[in-house]
């Protein structure tokens, strides 16, 4: 049953939630993309999407079916229209991701035990997120916020300052714990905000 979902504060737990739920989930992270994006077909007219249809979406990669992997997007990788704002940019960029760990995994990348200091796939993309649930809970952090002082979910915050942008566009530093963890509606996601999602999935610590 999918949770009565209204701000990113709800959307933050109920991934957590989740992710607690599936946490004896074998999926690796390419098998949970490949069942998001054979799903996400269902939904491709839909923009925005409900946050009802989001969270569909983001649950449905720990038990519908996968999509094969389809080696032509090796050749179509340079090509793919990611810059799409809508579902086509999307699907673009999981198809990158889901290529990315397929060539991490071939070159023995994914058994690096240093990966997760980050590390570069063959074709350049930056990568620091490779297990499952912490990729979920890095794409949910990054992209939409949620997370409070106190969650168990490994997250906290860094020790020492941490550079900011402030309101005139400078560099400056800040206490992370004075930062602000801002509550606030999402009353639709779009395509472009779910790419968001993915990328900081990938790249948010």
């Amino acid at each position: 049953m999918t949770p009565q979902l209204k701000t990113n504060r709800d959307l933050y737990l109920a991934i957590d939630e989740l992710s607690r739920q599936q946490k004896n989930c074998s999926r690796s992270l390419e098998v949970y993309l490949l069942a998001v994006l054979n799903r996400s077909g269902a939904f491709a007219d839909h923009d925005p999407l409900t946050l009802a249809e989001f969270y569909e979406l983001i649950a449905s990669g720990f038990t519908h079916d996968a999509a094969p992997f389809n080696e032509a997007w090796r050749s179509q990788y340079d090509e793919l229209p990611d810059e799409d704002s809508g579902y086509a940019g999307w699907h673009a960029t999981v198809i990158r991701q889901i290529v990315d760990l397929r060539e991490m995994d071939e070159c023995g990348t994914l058994r690096d035990e240093t990966r997760y200091y980050g590390v570069s796939a063959p074709r350049k993309s930056y990568w620091c997120n490779f297990d499952l649930l912490v990729y979920l809970e890095c794409a949910m952090a990054g992209s939409f916020g949620g997370w409070a002082p106190g969650d168990d979910t490994g997250r906290q915050h860094v020790p020492g300052q941490v550079a900011v942008l402030g309101e005139d566009g400078s560099i400056q530093s800040a206490n992370p714990e004075d930062l602000p963890n801002p509550t606030f509606e999402i009353p639709t996601v779009s395509w472009e905000e779910f790419k968001d999602f993915v990328i900081c999935g990938r790249l948010y610590e």
